[in-house]
């Protein structure tokens, strides 16, 4: 056991099952942190990100870094965008809708093209690429409200009982205690044991969840054009994970107590990480028009630091009593985190200067994900032996499906379209992401001499199964992702 880290003392609160609010690493955050997208310049974005034979575009790399082979110029490009993401969740009968939007930068990148075909030895270019692509977007809130009779301050109790209220800040800091502090439940020393202030009623429960925060990829890229026929590029990335996650659990009794109200419980998550990994790939023109593309995308390796804190309040009919500030637990731990490996096959199809159809297939092995110790001495080590295994157990291979048409009108003007379907990262049976991914996407394209300019909007939807606690009903929530994507690209 983990006797150092008190965030597994809280294990027990929360069901492993639960997505967005977990208490200690687990097969949730190996969902989260390896489920994630193709996002990039707005003509990447409109046509489903099915770049894998196609090339010619910065976030092209993502997929297969042969793609920047397809340069025979340099460039430079940037995206800009807003992204609303509104989210509906149905509990018990009720349902809520909440909307987010925020703005990021999903791409941007330099492509330095050397012309090679003076040497005549077959090389036409090479290319040297360096930039950025957002993986994910996690600004969203979630509102979940109902009533039911299972109630929090029940899990709070079966943790507490067999220990005395002095032992309550050691083994539970993050949970039980609060609510002892908070006088949301109370001791009776004659029978040794805990009571809350609940009644037969049901309580009325509400929680409220803010997420915010990315993964951001920062790539080099080198790549080479054969006899403009085969492309073939090799990309060392550098990813960036940012995830914040707070949220308010409040219960309120339905049938009134002369004292007792209910009470909130809050807690906060930050998540910081940095990965490497790297990337392989070529893409062949069997005809001027038809080519294939096949790319492989070694494991991400993670350094990870976790941060989390919880207070609660109880509110009584003569005032609210909150947790002491010097009785408010914080603790942070560091590990490390391998997301799975990737291998993609594609094909394009060109019909002259009118039009083309893309197509990837994508393999991702998400039950290969682990968790292992950290390497900073100061942290005790620990196997993770138990997660890994559950993960293992419970986490599937998937495969994804993007396809994306462009067609030229009149030379200048271009018009694009892109589905894509994200398969299960959970096996069917755990009922975690039911149903597969789905996005679509169309877009608009403008060039006039060096210069380009797109624009894109992409819907994604998902849907998801949340367990606030152990013992808890169950709300179903679905999750509809909107960006507009605007690029602007200069060729010198």
């Amino acid at each position: 056991m983990r006797k150092n880290i008190e965030k597994v003392a809280s294990i027990v609160l929360m069901s492993v099952l639960t997505i967005s609010a977990s208490f200690a690493q687990n097969d949730a955050d190996l969902f989260r942190f390896s489920k994630h997208y193709h996002g990039g310049s707005a003509r990447f974005e409109a046509m489903g990100g099915a770049f894998g034979a196609l090339g010619a575009d910065i976030s092209s790399v993502q997929v297969n870094p042969a793609g920047i082979g397809r340069f025979s110029s340099s460039q430079f490009s940037l995206s800009l965008g807003p992204t609303i993401n509104s989210t509906n969740a149905s509990f018990m009968g009720t349902d809520t809708k909440t909307v987010k939007t925020s703005f990021s930068v999903p791409s941007f990148g330099v492509v330095l093209t050397k012309d090679l075909s003076s040497r005549n030895k077959g090389d036409m270019y090479s290319q040297f690429a360096f930039g950025m692509n957002r993986l994910a977007h996690y600004n969203q809130k979630t509102t979940i409200e109902g009533v039911q009779f299972p109630s929090l301050l029940d899990n709070f109790i079966g943790q507490a009982n067999g220990y005395y209220p002095e032992e309550l800040s050691q083994f539970f800091p993050f949970s039980t205690s609060l609510a002892y502090e908070s006088y949301s439940i109370d001791y009776d020393s004659i029978s040794n044991s805990y009571t809350s202030y609940l009644n037969s009623g049901d309580m009325k429960m509400k929680r409220e969840i803010a997420t915010k925060g990315g993964i951001n990829e920062f790539f080099l890229s080198y790549s080479r054009n054969r006899m403009n026929r085969l492309y073939y590029g090799v990309a060392l990335n550098i990813r960036t994970y940012n995830y914040i996650e707070s949220y308010v659990h409040s219960e309120d009794l339905t049938v009134a107590d002369p004292d007792f109200n209910g009470f909130d419980y809050e807690y906060t998550l930050r998540t910081k990480g940095t990965g490497v990994n790297l990337k392989l790939g070529a893409i062949y023109l069997i005809t001027d028009g038809f080519r294939i593309g096949a790319s492989f995308h070694t494991p991400t390796y993670i350094a990870m630091e976790d941060k989390w804190t919880a207070t609660m309040t109880g509110r009584f009919k003569e005032g609210n009593y909150s947790v002491p500030e010097q009785l408010v637990p914080k603790a942070q731990y560091k590990y490390r985190m391998i997301t799975p490996l990737r291998a993609v096959v594609s094909a394009s199809y060109v019909i002259g200067m009118s039009a083309v159809i893309s197509g990837d297939i994508e393999y991702t092995g998400y039950n290969m994900g682990r968790l292992r110790s950290t390497t900073d001495v100061t942290y005790e080590p620990y196997d993770f032996d138990i997660e890994n295994a559950d993960a293992k157990a419970r986490l599937t291979n998937a495969l994804n499906y993007r396809l994306g048409a462009e067609f030229n009108i009149q030379q200048k003007f271009f018009i694009r379209a892109g589905f894509a379907l994200y398969g299960n990262a959970y096996r069917k049976t755990e009922n975690i992401d039911p149903k597969p991914d789905i996005s679509y996407s169309g877009g608009l394209g403008y060039k006039i001499g060096r210069f380009s300019l797109d624009v894109a909007y992409v819907n994604r939807n998902m849907q998801r199964t949340y367990y606030s606690f152990i013992g808890s009903n169950v709300a179903d929530t679905r999750l509809s992702n909107n960006s507009i994507v605007i690029s602007g690209s200069i060729r010198f």
